[in-house]
């Protein structure tokens, strides 16, 4: 690609090579100019991050040099080739051309509401890392961000192996970020962009082989009715059920060893009921995907001599059961 700029006297100057920031030793094709920002979009089979045969990029010239180009996204570019990329006065749709992979030389004409990635003015940078919150392992998974002042999704990207991720977003707006595994509990992050941002997002993974005990889960002595403090737990397991809809849960409730163990066993059964009900009026469940049992003091984790013996074994478990035949799969019935 080369550039040539228009003298005062109406004539054009010498066109000049963009150099090796932009030119790779592959081809670079279909250069547009954004008229309002100074912003750079082409396509390229040359650049280092590439989804297919040719993909567009933007890149910034500032204080008179370009910068490294930018790859727009896998919502544009995808396994075949991408080319002739231009925007509407008002940088709300792209416009482009496209072909498949199997068949490069025949291009159809596409219209795309403009991604985040190839928004002119997202020179902002959000970058960060979602860890376990034990381990502080990384976690792998999905990555998306909601424009809050529009109310829609505007990228999506997944989580690197170390996982960390970044975007470039418009400096002053609203967002939310939500990040979703199949490994780990949803997180969700609203904010104000406001200069350059790193964020290290923290969560609970899931053993499929083991019960999750929460230690808000707590209630009140002979009471089996939900509080408040115990909401956002049972919201984020909610929020893991939507999400994966092929996967069931298994809730069992268990007291410690003081009182009659008939009435400890209904008491048990009854906590667990009310969390299964909880999670299905709260998630618009089908009843069959939710199973809840009360064991009493039947299963103790502790012989109690002391009174936190007796609070560890005053428990909720929670299972997480995947479907048959996934990778990575725990237990397959419902002891």
């Amino acid at each position: 690609i080369y550039y040539t700029v228009k003298g005062k006297n109406g004539q054009w100057g010498k066109a000049l090579n963009m150099g090796p920031v932009v030119n790779t030793r592959e081809s670079e094709l279909s250069p547009y100019f954004h008229p309002k920002y100074q912003v750079l979009y082409f396509s390229s089979r040359g650049q280092l991050l590439n989804f297919g045969d040719f993909d567009i990029y933007k890149t910034y010239r500032v204080n008179g040099r370009w910068q490294e180009p930018r790859n727009i996204g896998p919502l544009v570019n995808g396994k075949g080739s991408e080319y002739y990329f231009t925007i509407d006065s008002q940088s709300k749709n792209l416009y482009y051309a496209r072909s498949e992979e199997k068949d490069i030389q025949n291009l159809d004409l596409y219209s795309f509401p403009l991604p985040m990635e190839a928004q002119p003015l997202a020179t902002t940078q959000v970058s960060g890392t979602l860890l376990d919150s034990v381990s502080q392992k990384p976690l792998n998974g999905i990555v998306s961000i909601i424009d809050l002042d529009n109310g829609i999704e505007v990228a999506s990207k997944y989580l690197r192996p170390d996982g960390s991720f970044d975007f470039e977003l418009m400096e002053g707006s609203h967002y939310a970020m939500l990040i979703q595994s199949p490994d780990a509990f949803s997180v969700e992050k609203k904010f104000e962009l406001k200069g350059d941002t790193v964020m290290t997002m923290l969560t609970n993974s899931i053993d499929y082989k083991l019960p999750l005990i929460f230690k808000n889960i707590e209630f009140e002595a002979t009471k089996s009715g939900i509080r408040p403090a115990m909401l956002p737990t049972l919201d984020r397991i909610t929020l893991f059920l939507v999400d994966h809809p092929t996967y069931r849960l298994n809730i069992a409730g268990h007291t410690d060893g003081r009182g009659d163990p008939e009435v400890n066993e209904k008491l048990s059964q009854d906590r667990a009921e009310e969390i299964r009900r909880y999670i299905e009026r709260k998630g618009k469940l089908s009843p069959n995907r939710i199973e809840s049992f009360g064991y009493g003091s039947s299963k103790p984790l502790k012989d109690e001599l002391t009174e936190d013996d007796a609070r560890t074994n005053r428990r909720v478990e929670f299972r997480l059961v995947k479907p048959e035949g996934e990778k990575g799969a725990g237990p397959t019935d419902w002891k």
